[in-house]
């Protein structure tokens, strides 16, 4: 989730305008660079602008029926029809789960903690499931024979077709159910939203004449917020969308357009400038810092990390920026994810201000449930960052960056308190 995308070397970086040369020489073809760069990734979400205009004639019910199929479509053109089977069978799936686990947790007969263990059980298996898939691989000469008849169960930039964009490091010797990456084609995200529909159906705040089938597959199939989020809670998603016709003219239209551009803006700046600067001085390469002695200076070396952290933050932004410009265009209002992090306090300040809609949805149904259990303050913290870590990946890097970024939150809440403590003093 956290990896760059693959970009250009600039040979070097003496003043302003050698920085800016690779922008302003950038391939003016749709296929080089458009198509194959802007359109790379996690911004393959910018196709759903064309459906824009559809659904911004429409409210309501008829808008809930055209989010599902243009969802569907955008999932089966972008990701290949394999995926498009794969995730249609997870949403009908875990909704007649949730239909069942609405009966069971009302249940006074049997074990008050047996419906949502089951259920956590399930959505975990479904998660480490999903992690797996992608190693599902055909042979090259099957491989080569589903190419040539069918194309379209392969995803976007893998298909070689004409009008379609070449992704870097496309591999085609294997053919990929669900591509490389969960966390970029929305399974994680899906895991997360159904945290929150479950912790909210036991908390009985989900009437149920408002699960119906629509209602749901509306929320998951929304696809501007499919991919990487930000992740909206069922409640406030069709809140949203049941007014949304309301505000698709005036500020809002405004505010949707400039967020659009901005995004673009973005995400040019990161491709053609900041992003072929740092590969200039090596931070793309995997054993950057293993070799200390080859750095051009110790101020490079200190400041490398915070360099590449702003680069994913900015191109994580522009897509958050995206999905909340074509949102807006329709009166949906999406949750910020980022809410200037980098003027961030304490480590849990920036907890608060980075990846907002995740980092929230931890509090409120892991961190607070545990909190109110009287569990210790340093072990809830790790439980959470933790669970915060599996969700990046089932490895051990994520789990060992988990279980410390837990212990220095929860190092930093204790300092907090005692300087508060100080403050009150005498």
């Amino acid at each position: 989730m956290f990896a760059l995308p693959e970009i250009a070397v600039v040979p070097g970086v003496e003043s302003i305008s050698d920085l800016l040369e690779p922008l302003l020489t950038l391939p003016r073809t749709w296929q080089t660079f458009w198509k194959s760069d802007i359109l790379y990734g996690r911004n393959a979400v910018a196709l759903y602008l064309l459906a824009i205009p559809l659904l911004m004639l429409l409210a309501g019910r008829n808008l809930r029926w055209a989010i599902v199929v243009t969802g569907l479509a955008f999932v089966g053109y972008v990701f290949g029809a394999a995926y498009l089977a794969f995730w249609l069978a997870s949403c009908l799936a875990f909704y007649a789960l949730s239909q069942r686990f609405a009966i069971e947790v009302r249940r006074t007969d049997v074990w008050r903690w047996g419906p949502p263990l089951a259920a956590i059980s399930v959505i975990s298996v479904y998660f480490i499931l999903a992690h797996t898939l992608d190693n599902i691989k055909l042979g090259a000469a099957a491989n080569s024979w589903l190419l040539a008849n069918a194309p379209w169960l392969y995803p976007l930039g893998y298909r070689e077709l004409a009008w379609e964009p070449a992704w870097p490091g496309s591999n085609r010797q294997f053919f990929y159910m669900i591509l490389h990456r969960s966390h970029e084609i929305g399974t994680a995200y899906l895991v997360m939203r159904m945290i929150t529909y479950f912790s909210e159906i036991k908390r009985g705040t989900i009437p149920a004449e408002r699960r119906t089938l629509l209602n749901f597959m509306a929320y998951v199939c929304y696809a501007p917020t499919l991919i990487q989020g930000p992740i909206e809670r069922f409640n406030e998603f069709n809140a949203e969308i049941d007014t949304c016709h309301q505000r698709r003219f005036g500020v809002g239209l405004l505010v949707g357009l400039w967020r659009v551009a901005l995004a673009a803006l973005k995400v040019i700046f990161m491709l053609g400038c900041y992003g072929p600067w740092l590969g200039r001085l090596g931070m793309f390469s995997k054993d950057f810092y293993l070799r200390p002695g080859e750095v051009s200076s110790y101020a490079t070396l200190f400041f490398a990390i915070h360099l590449q952290v702003f680069g994913f933050y900015v191109l994580f932004s522009a897509y958050c920026d995206l999905v909340i410009g074509m949102s807006r265009l329709l009166g949906y209002r999406v949750i910020e994810n980022f809410r200037w992090p980098w003027i961030a306090r304490s480590l849990s300040d920036m907890w608060r201000r980075w990846h907002v809609s995740m980092s929230f949805i931890l509090r409120d149904y892991i961190y607070f449930p545990l909190t109110r259990k009287r569990w210790n303050g340093v072990v809830t913290a790790l439980v959470t960052f933790l669970v915060c870590g599996i969700w990046h990946g089932v490895t051990g890097n994520y789990i060992v960056w988990g279980a410390v970024m837990g212990l220095l939150v929860a190092i930093n809440q204790k300092w907090s308190r005692w300087m508060r403590d100080l403050d009150r003093r005498p």
